[in-house]
């Protein structure tokens, strides 16, 4: 599975390019569980990418909310699952 991680974030960052958000956010959630930084980093590039001024980083919040989330899980989970 550590193997497909690699893809599945390479896949969330071209998405961020080239497809709609919601997909963005389905491969960030996959990735989450295997590497939790990749909500977040996904978020700050997004926000980065898309930025205009006066407006909220909500990517980042998002990706922040989702990041801490994966880090509670894998805390919570056997180290065995993983």
């Amino acid at each position: 599975m550590r193997r497909y991680a690699f893809a599945i974030v390479g896949s969330a960052f071209l998405s961020l390019l080239l497809f709609p958000w919601p997909l963005t956010a389905l491969l960030a959630l996959l990735a989450a569980p295997l590497l939790p930084f990749v909500p977040l980093t996904l978020g700050l590039v997004a926000d980065a990418l898309y930025w205009a001024p006066g407006v909220f980083p909500l990517a980042t919040l998002l990706g922040a909310l989702t990041t801490a989330t994966a880090f509670f899980v894998r805390s919570r989970l056997a180290t065995g699952i993983m």
